[in-house]
């Protein structure tokens, strides 16, 4: 009889890599589904609410080689963690945004 079959370990790595990705990509798209709720909440402008998206696309891109590099350096566990941590914390603290 064949021992039952463990999990392996990159499953779970990609699972977590998964649900991060996923995870950042609605928070950076939140803006543009609730735009509307943001200008009558807070008066800011279309305009004012699409350079903040755009900014962030902008940053979005323009980290990827250092972040390969940081990845690099200081292993990938290390800096998923750190990421994961800064997006919760921005999500954490979006409430308090005036």
């Amino acid at each position: 009889m064949r021992p039952a079959a463990r999990l392996h370990y990159a499953w779970v790595i990609a699972a977590v890599t998964f649900v991060v990705i996923l995870i950042t990509a609605v928070v950076r798209a939140a803006p543009g589904v609730l735009i509307v709720p943001l200008e009558g909440e807070f008066g800011w402008s279309r305009a004012t609410i699409s350079f903040a998206v755009s900014v962030n696309l902008l940053l979005y891109g323009a980290i990827g080689p250092f972040a390969a590099a940081i990845m690099d350096r200081f292993g990938v566990r290390r800096t998923m963690c750190l990421s994961m941590t800064a997006t919760g914390a921005a999500v954490a603290l979006s409430p308090l945004m005036h």
